[in-house]
């Protein structure tokens, strides 16, 4: 989803302790991104993105899918909630 966005990814951890991707966005800011598959989107969720983004020192990002779509919900640091789906070509 961030591939077709035109950001790039740069680490696919997964971990516990940190983010589970490093991305980039199109204007070159460096992203700590936490993503959830949850059936509840928490603000625990938000406070471990932020969390793990300031100990890398980079903005954060919370995807937290939203059940039974294919759509997810798009939280980012200084800027508006979103909700994103996969993009359509054509």
């Amino acid at each position: 989803m961030l591939q077709e966005r035109d950001w790039t990814v740069g680490d696919l951890s997964a971990g516990k302790s940190t983010e589970d991707i490093l991305a980039i966005d199109p204007a070159g800011v460096t992203w700590a991104v936490e993503v959830k598959n949850t059936a509840a989107i928490t603000l625990a969720h938000r406070k471990q993105a932020m969390a793990q983004a300031s100990a890398r020192k980079a903005r954060w990002m919370l995807m937290s899918r939203i059940m039974g779509t294919a759509s997810w919900l798009i939280q980012r640091q200084g800027m508006p909630p979103a909700v994103w789906g996969a993009l359509q070509e054509g």
